[in-house]
């Protein structure tokens, strides 16, 4: 093998994104080819007009510097204002935070129910989707949020869609837990969720509900022991045999635990883990069975984007007693960029045939361009930051303070040019190599961001930046920000081109546009108006809307694009009503709406029969299934490939090729929820799937946060106004004993 085909096959790692599926729920997502969706490079070319903004309107018509010498002046204002008046306070009228929960209170039999702050009085028949979504958070926090974290839920038998809550909720029907390496990711999305359920009602219990969501996701930092390292969930280890409970994360035998898996080294220093970690669980039988507890780590960049997200919307939202939360999110934050390592792949553009080789790779059909994007054939040096992973192979080694300031010198260097090249490539790529099955590398990487070359990546690194000086005031993160990333790396430029390399609808893996939109609208929503807003801006428009999710009818992306886009954007109000349209139609899978949604079968034939209106099954081009089967090479070493055809079989919405071989059609439009398939999240899944298989009735649970959390976020920006000034309160219903 060459040493620059070798070169390019680990350097197309980097590009392609190094990353392995974590979970059988859930693959992870580090990679723009199958996940943000992203190609750029760094280049010394003529920006286009607005594109090195420095944040602030002094700068000239066009965005271009008028004083080179002038004080770079960014301007954030918080997410959201203020904390939201409660409705309830001085009307002798008490919020709940539990929909539907009954106690008995001092002699007086209480309901959690809707209560209409503007009538004052209760609600008969509540609007039916605030009803459905009071239901879907109902229950989330009692059926999959174990000790605050968010997962799937597993039943060890089949549930049907009408079979009633306290039948399918009984702990004798619990399995286990699927997800649970995603459990950061969506707890995150969860308090997102419950911040702007606070931000819409306003009540003490929805503040307190919120609150506890928070600090599930700042344990999952304390439990590494590590400031500003996340854990992807934690949970206890008991011997095979255990007993099970579903208020907890649990796993059997010590023997299992692979590289991912660390002991919690003080669990009595963290508050709020759960008693059974320190007392044992219950073995029905009147004693309990004691374990230890762990924390799995290997975070990605998708399990940060739930704090990146939710911890900039809720800071201004704690109250002063929760001052102790403030700081801890200022640790976690700032000490997470400062952890970042820098590595930087030096001279480039003395190896000629690998520039070439380059060219014609991204030069293919699948690469979007603008005709005013950078020229990545003008980089020279690749700037990578990225996650030393922790785990019990640097244990003893690994520095667990938080660093002073942001690594601006590399301290790892791969040069092209150097006699050492190939040795050091391989050594990056063990580094890479990140299967949980294989023993522990005490240098391993646990993701990456490159700032010159992946748009996502940019706008990452750009957000972290300005959450870190938002949080503080300290000028070390703004000076990363203009001088290094806007100055140096051209962030702004690389982000213009975050959808520039994607692949084929038949062959895309969609969960990485949600890590990047999420993360990259909070940018957004933070900023004050000015030149960088308005880069920004045409990031969401021209790269994430027009590029990619136009027709994919995603009501999370829908609501966020809408709330920070002028009122005159040409895609707004289409935006806003495809957001009430796909939440109106989202609910239980099994033909009962009010239902959780869970993993039933999905015929095809029946889903084309029922497509909308102008919806129709999409084949493939022949360009499109090469692109997905091929994948493309380096030097002829051949990069990631998806199999999507078969032999012809007559199933329906099926698309016969020009070998005759068949690929299975998709849906030209996003379709509605009730045809879409089950998922965890259904915004970070495939809009255009027609039909599932499942063996199993019903078996695993969705959190249903993929219709809370853009709701709530809906309500809270007036695109629903129904419901409007109703909250939940405790309403008598008799005497009782």
């Amino acid at each position: 093998m060459k040493q620059t085909a070798l070169f390019f096959l680990l350097f197309s790692m980097f590009l392609i994104g190094a990353c392995s599926s974590d979970d059988a729920s859930s693959a992870d997502g580090d990679s723009p080819a199958d996940g943000d969706g992203e190609t750029a490079t760094d280049g010394d070319g003529e920006a286009p007009d607005g594109d090195q903004p420095d944040g602030d309107t002094e700068n000239g018509e066009n965005g271009e510097d008028t004083d080179k010498d002038e004080e770079p002046v960014l301007n954030l204002s918080p997410t959201v204002p203020e904390r939201p008046a409660d409705p309830l306070a001085d009307s002798g009228v008490t919020s709940c935070p539990l929909y539907r929960e009954s106690v008995c209170d001092g002699g007086v039999q209480k309901t959690c129910a809707v209560y209409d702050t503007v009538e004052e009085s209760f609600v008969d028949t509540p609007d039916a989707l605030l009803n459905r979504v009071f239901l879907y958070d109902r229950w989330h926090d009692l059926y999959t949020s174990p000790n605050g974290l968010t997962a799937e839920r597993v039943f060890n038998q089949d549930i049907a869609g009408n079979m009633p809550e306290e039948e399918w909720g009984a702990p004798e029907k619990f399995a286990g837990w699927a997800g649970a390496g995603d459990a950061a990711i969506w707890t995150g999305a969860a308090l997102v969720s419950d911040i702007y359920r606070y931000l819409v009602t306003g009540t003490d219990s929805d503040y307190g509900r919120m609150t506890d969501r928070l600090k599930a996701l700042l344990r999952d930092f304390e439990v590494t022991g590590i400031p500003g390292y996340l854990a992807r969930h934690h949970y206890l280890v008991l011997d095979e045999g255990g007993p099970n409970s579903d208020e907890i994360m649990i796993e059997y035998g010590l023997d299992n635990r692979d590289n991912r898996d660390n002991p919690i080294e003080n669990p009595g220093d963290i508050e709020g883990l759960p008693a059974m970690y320190f007392d044992g669980v219950p073995d029905g039988q009147g004693g309990a069975v004691t374990g230890v507890p762990y924390w799995n780590g290997h975070p990605s960049i998708d399990q940060y984007s739930g704090p990146m997200t939710a911890f900039p919307l809720i800071f201004n939202l704690l109250k002063e007693e929760d001052a102790d939360l403030k700081e801890k999110i200022v640790t976690h934050m700032t000490c997470y960029l400062k952890r970042l390592k820098r590595l930087e792949i030096i001279n480039l553009q003395e190896n000629p045939e690998a520039l070439q080789e380059i060219t014609e790779y991204f030069a293919g059909a699948n690469m979007n361009l603008d005709p005013d994007d950078i020229d990545f054939l003008d980089m020279d040096t690749l700037v990578v930051y990225y996650l030393a992973g922790f785990n019990q192979a640097n244990a003893e080694d690994y520095d667990r303070s938080c660093p002073d300031g942001i690594e601006m010198e590399a301290s790892r260097i791969v040069d092209a040019a150097d006699s050492g090249f190939m040795l050091e490539m391989l050594k990056l790529s063990r580094d890479l190599d990140t299967d949980s099955g294989k023993p522990a590398n005490p240098t391993v990487i646990d993701h990456f961001y490159i700032a010159n070359i992946r748009g996502g990546d940019a706008s990452h690194l750009m957000h972290l930046a300005m959450i870190a000086y938002y949080l503080t005031g300290e000028e070390q993160y703004k000076n990363f920000l203009f001088d290094e990333l806007i100055g140096n790396l051209r962030a702004p430029e690389v982000a213009l081109t975050m959808m520039a390399f994607r692949l084929p609808d038949f062959c895309f893996r969609y969960y990485g546009d949600h890590i990047t939109y999420g993360t990259h609208w909070q940018m957004v929503s933070m900023m004050e108006e000015g030149a960088l807003k308005d880069t920004m801006r045409r990031v969401m428009k021209e790269e994430i809307w027009e590029k990619a999710l136009y027709n994919h009818k995603s009501a999370k992306f829908n609501t966020m694009y809408a709330s920070v886009m002028p009122e005159n954007d040409e895609y707004r109000a289409t935006a806003i009503e495809q957001v009430r349209a796909q939440l109106r139609d989202f609910g239980g899978n099994d033909g009962v709406m009010n239902a959780p949604r869970r993993t039933y079968p999905l015929d095809r034939g029946a889903v084309i029969a029922s497509f909308p209106a102008g919806t129709e099954v999409r084949c493939p081009t022949e360009e499109e299934r090469t692109i997905c089967e091929d994948g493309g090479d380096l030097f002829g070493i051949p990069l990631e490939q998806s199999s999507i055809s078969y032999d012809c079989d007559g199933r329906a919405g099926e698309c016969e090729m020009a070998d005759e071989k068949c690929v299975e059609g998709i849906a030209s439009d996003g379709l509605p929820p009730s045809l879409r398939n089950y998922s965890d999240f259904m915004w970070q899944r495939s809009p255009f799937s027609i039909g599932a298989n499942h063996a199993a009735q019903g078996r695993k649970q969705s959190p249903g946060r993929d219709l809370t959390e853009p709701y709530w976020m809906a309500r809270y920006y007036g695109y629903i106004q129904e419901g409007a000034g109703q909250v939940l309160a405790w309403k008598e219903e008799g005497a009782c004993r």
